[in-house]
């Protein structure tokens, strides 16, 4: 049997620069920068054949490698995000059994946690300022609204096979892991408290609606790879990763219904509100190498390119990734 335990922390700098705006009195912005603290991820898992011949089970949990983001409350970027963070969590069992003494095939079954937390500002003002530029940045028409939401139990699911000859020298894998949907149930609201119209028309300091639903689509995921072994110790390896990320376009919540007091009544925001994410499917090339240099001693080396899940055009404070180039170098002795 084996058992492994890992962590590992996880974070992004990140430091935004808004372009001023010209004719806006309140539009000098100043750069401002993620202050969110690393990001603890942490994985295990535990191994065994339990005594069967060609057969290992295995149990393990990992969330995905992802950063938090933190922001001024009244920063230049409150109207996209002024904090975030978002838990997924993988966690089950899987089989393999090598059939032959070419192929190999394994599967195993998920059980998915999905926690999302996100805070912004909503520049709210009347129609008669709206076209007073300097009213559109003024934090005394600022709301600020917040959303969370979880969804405790989405099933997901993978399948590799492995085909490997006797002689060792070479080797081709491929694996599938499945979409994992998740739906997400959590609360929406929002807090008037420093918006200039809080007391005098605004009647309710906060409002809230405890029940709001949003879908959030994860992506395929396949990968396929080769090795081959021209020496006793020398292996070299290249593999490829697709991610259909396309899947996310949109968050949308929905069953929405908000109400606000107000001196002329009660108010509502009953339509769904809409997220737009654009994200598009990814794509990556891995090449590494191993080699046993002395009797104890290997040397390794790889790269991989990886392009971007979010368009230029998408990308802020709270989406952030471009395509990228990577390096990895190891030993053991």
């Amino acid at each position: 049997g084996v058992l492994t335990i890992n962590a590992a922390g996880v974070g992004q700098s990140v430091t935004f620069d808004r372009a001023d705006v010209e004719g806006n009195d309140l539009g000098q912005f100043a750069p401002i920068e993620n202050a969110a603290p690393s990001y603890v991820i942490p994985h295990f898992g535990v191994a065994s054949g339990l005594g069967l011949k060609n057969t290992t089970f295995a149990l393990g949990f990992y969330p995905p490698y992802a950063p938090d983001f933190a922001y001024p409350a009244d920063g230049p970027q409150r109207y996209t995000l002024v904090d975030t963070l978002v838990i997924q969590t993988f966690s089950g069992a899987s089989v393999a059994h090598r059939f032959n003494d070419w192929v190999s095939v394994g599967g195993g079954l998920s059980w998915n946690l999905l926690i999302v937390e996100q805070e912004l500002a909503v520049n709210m003002v009347g129609n008669t300022v709206a076209q007073d530029p300097d009213f559109l940045e003024d934090p005394d028409f600022d709301v600020q609204f917040g959303m969370d939401g979880r969804d405790p139990w989405a099933l997901g699911w993978n399948l590799g096979v492995l085909v490997e000859p006797p002689s060792q020298r070479w080797a081709v894998g491929a694996t599938v892991q499945a979409p994992v949907r998740f739906t997400a149930n959590g609360t929406l609201q929002a807090d008037f408290t420093n918006h200039t119209w809080s007391g005098a028309i605004i009647k309710d300091d906060k409002a809230k609606d405890t029940d709001v639903d949003f879908d959030v689509n994860m992506p395929l995921i396949l990968k396929a790879g080769a090795l081959v072994r021209p020496t006793d110790g020398w292996e070299i390896e290249l593999a490829s990763v697709y991610e259909g990320w396309s899947s996310i376009d949109a968050i949308v919540l929905t069953k929405v219904n908000l109400e606000v007091e107000t001196a002329t009544g009660p108010a509502a925001i009953t339509d769904n509100i809409v997220l737009p994410a654009g994200y598009v499917d990814t794509w990556s090339l891995r090449l590494g190498t191993e080699w046993e240099a002395l009797d104890k001693l290997t040397l390794r080396a790889g790269g991989l390119w990886e392009s971007a899940a979010i368009p230029i055009e998408t990308q802020g404070v709270g989406l952030i990734d471009g395509n990228k180039w990577g390096v990895g170098r190891g030993l053991t002795y």
